[in-house]
């Protein structure tokens, strides 16, 4: 087989790849399939061909391997955000189950897995959206972007991932976007003044921040812009303006103003209350952030009197749920002003024994080996690509008697267990803890023990 672009195969999907696409192999070659789950048949149009991946999307569904059901959000299927709304709830959990199955047992490694930790509200978990501003027929446009499509983006009537409250707001700035002819930022020309819109709500508190962004350009309605979103939603405590002044298409930038409030919101995880500011990291699934946290704790067994060490710390939630059981936990953040947040964090909650250092995880490793610092378990929880090679290997030379390993891609972790497992551990537990619901996106915990 060879196929060309455009050409209609038919392929019957066996599994699915870490994004989510469905994966079926013909011929030596493994065809990924948008939209398309394991045990449909389908037929699909290719599209990009390199390297023995044929990219393609579903065109029919000629033979359904599981039960699709009417998705909640008119915007399913134009919005890039949803993948699985036409899945049940407990098959989502089923299918990122067996990704995660399937990315680790390439390895030849036994991980026992416990059963998923679901999520109790599998709509309207979200705490933090981003939403973005277009045209559309000379109109301001504001919601989310086409699938597909990072030029373009559809007008937003209703968001199932985040509160009622937050398409309130949408619908207030876009109508006063509108009134006030104010012009969106374009890609291409670079000239214009509204960027994004980004709302983050605490739901263990009730409290909501608006961050609208914007170009450099002159904001004299921008005072007005606050006043219309308080009236429309009073949960909104702060409302800040951030001037992103570079051109590359994000979400933060160099400058920003308090218009309303504090210029940040409380979010309160079991009895633990931190601050969130307009750039600051936060999982986005609160609820399920305990049970996350809460398994962690659990993976590393910690003994009254025993040392962790917390990689990759950001904010020192993890840090503060350890603390519970030992008086020891030493969190290492590159970000200094994440170190700056733990350390107000665990001040404010009066939480003792957390120390705090800011600098490369790797250099970092290598100085606590130097010193002769010795701890009971290490806790680790990287960016998506995984831990760095010096830094996986700084762990190593450490020699952690247990490492709790938290991961949301399953590729990534599967290629540094496999290295931990060659330097002497083994994987005694592992479990999925679901905090995107409707999409592929998955978070796995796996507790490793050093042998012998």
């Amino acid at each position: 087989m060879n196929p060309k672009r455009n050409q209609v195969v038919e392929v019957r999907i066996e599994g699915l790849g870490s994004n989510g696409r469905g994966l079926a192999r013909a011929e030596g070659l493994t065809f990924s399939v948008a939209d398309a789950l394991p045990g449909d048949r389908v037929q699909a149009r290719v599209g990009r061909v390199r390297e023995g991946i044929v990219e393609a999307r579903m065109t029919a569904m000629l033979e359904p391997g599981l039960r699709r059901i009417p998705a909640v959000c008119a915007h399913f299927g134009t919005c890039g955000g949803c993948l699985w709304q036409e899945v049940s709830y407990e098959d989502q959990v089923h299918l990122k189950a067996g990704m995660v199955r399937d990315a680790l047992g390439r390895l030849g490694i036994e991980f026992p897995f416990e059963d998923a930790t679901a999520a109790a509200e599998p709509f309207f978990y979200r705490n933090k959206m981003e939403f973005s501003f277009g045209q559309q027929g000379g109109e301001v446009v504001l919601g989310l972007h086409v699938r597909g499509k990072f030029d373009q983006v559809f007008d937003l009537q209703r968001c199932h991932l985040q509160s009622e409250a937050s398409n309130r707001i949408v619908d207030a700035v876009r109508a006063f976007a509108r009134s006030a002819g104010l012009r969106v930022y374009d890609l291409m020309s670079h000239r214009g003044l509204l960027r994004f819109v980004t709302v983050r709500e605490g739901k263990g508190t009730g409290e909501m921040m608006v961050n609208l962004v914007t170009s450099e350009d002159p904001f004299p309605e921008r005072e007005a812009m606050a006043q219309a979103v308080l009236k429309a939603a009073p949960e909104v405590v702060t409302f800040v303006h951030t001037i992103n002044r570079r051109k590359a298409q994000v979400a933060t930038g160099e400058e920003t103003t308090v218009l309303h409030g504090e210029g940040f919101i409380r979010e309160r995880l079991e009895e633990f209350t931190f601050r969130i500011s307009p750039a600051s990291f936060f999982q986005t699934n609160p609820r399920q952030a305990e049970r996350l946290y809460d398994l962690v704790a659990e993976y590393a067994d910690l003994l009254p009197g025993e040392r962790a060490l917390d990689l990759y710390c950001g904010t020192g939630a993890i840090a503060m749920f350890l603390a519970r059981r030992t008086g020891s936990v030493l969190g290492v953040e590159s970000s200094g002003e994440a170190v700056r947040d733990a350390l107000r964090n665990c001040a404010e909650n009066r939480v003792e024994g957390c120390r705090f250092v800011a600098g490369d995880a790797a250099l970092i490793l290598k100085q606590l080996r130097k010193q002769g610092e010795r701890f009971d378990v290490a806790a680790v929880d990287p960016p998506r690509a995984g831990m760095h090679s010096s830094a996986l290997q700084g762990l190593i030379e450490l020699a952690p008697p247990r490492i709790v390993y938290v991961s949301c891609n399953p590729e990534a972790l599967a290629t540094d267990v496999s290295r931990l497992t060659a330097a002497g551990y083994r994987a005694e537990r592992a479990r999925l803890v679901d905090l995107f619901p409707q999409t592929a996106h998955c978070e796995v915990v796996v507790k490793l023990v050093k042998r012998g």
